[in-house]
C-alpha cells in the first residue's frame, strides 16, 4: 500500500504532472497496447486503479462505456476533473481512495487496469486478487509497469515499494488467481542518461482475462 508521505507528495505535484514528455509518451504507449489487446467496448465498465490526472483513461474513454477513475490523491483527481470538463468528456467518475483502502466493488467492470502504479504498492499480491474479485467473469486486466531495474529508475526513491517487476513472477501470481489468456509485451522504453552513460527501462503490458 502506499504511505500517506507518498499521497501527500502526489498532491503537491499534481498541478504540473502532464508536463514532463516522459509521462505523456508512457501513457501514449499503454493506452495504444490496451487499444491494440482488449477487444474494447462502448458498453465496458471500466476501473482504472492510480489514474492520477487521467493521461491515460481519458484517452480510452470515447472507445467505452464508463471510466472509474480512481486514486488517492486528491489534487491528481482536481486535474482530471478539470481535463475532463475542458475535452467535454462525461463518462469518467473520479473517485478518491485511502491509501491503505483496497474494497472494490464486486464483479461490476469489464476491465481493470492500471499504468505505472504497481511499482509503488508493497502489497501486490492482495491488490491484484482484489482487481481479480472486482472483473466480472469475461472481464479483462491490463497492468503496465517498469520491468526489473537495478534502483536507479527513480531520482527519489520515497514511496517506491519495487524496483520494477520480473514479468514472469507476476504471471505465476496472475496465474495463481485464476486469470487466463495471459501475455505480456513491451510497450515502451524510457531512456535516462546515467552518469556517463544512456541507459534503457523498458516499460511492460500485461493483458489477461477473468474465466467465464
Amino acid at each position: 500500500m502506499m504511505s500517506e508521505h507518498v499521497h501527500r507528495d502526489f498532491d503537491k505535484a499534481a498541478a504540473r504532472w502532464d508536463d514532463k514528455p516522459r509521462r505523456r509518451l508512457i501513457a501514449e504507449a499503454v493506452t495504444k497496447g490496451i487499444v491494440a489487446n482488449i477487444p474494447l467496448q462502448h458498453t465496458f465498465q471500466v476501473l482504472e486503479y492510480g489514474c492520477g490526472t487521467g493521461l491515460c483513461g481519458l484517452q480510452l474513454a470515447a472507445q467505452i462505456g464508463h471510466l472509474t477513475a480512481a486514486d488517492t490523491s486528491a489534487g491528481m483527481l482536481d486535474v482530471l476533473q478539470k481535463k475532463s470538463h475542458t475535452q467535454g468528456i462525461d463518462n469518467v467518475t473520479p473517485i478518491l481512495i485511502a491509501p491503505d483502502q483496497w474494497t472494490l466493488p464486486g464483479e461490476a467492470f469489464d476491465l481493470v487496469f492500471s499504468s505505472m502504479v504497481l511499482h509503488h504498492i508493497a502489497g501486490t499480491e492482495t491488490l491484484l486478487s482484489h482487481f481479480h474479485a472486482a472483473l466480472k467473469p469475461g472481464g479483462y486486466l491490463a497492468l503496465a509497469d517498469l520491468e526489473k531495474e537495478d534502483g536507479s529508475f527513480h531520482d527519489d526513491p520515497t514511496g517506491v515499494a519495487h524496483f520494477g517487476f520480473d514479468t514472469q513472477a507476476l504471471f505465476a501470481i496472475l496465474e495463481g488467481l485464476g486469470f487466463i489468456d495471459l501475455k505480456s509485451e513491451t510497450v515502451h522504453r524510457i531512456k535516462k542518461q546515467q552518469g556517463d552513460k544512456e541507459q534503457s527501462y523498458p516499460i511492460f503490458l500485461i493483458t489477461g482475462r477473468k474465466p467465464r
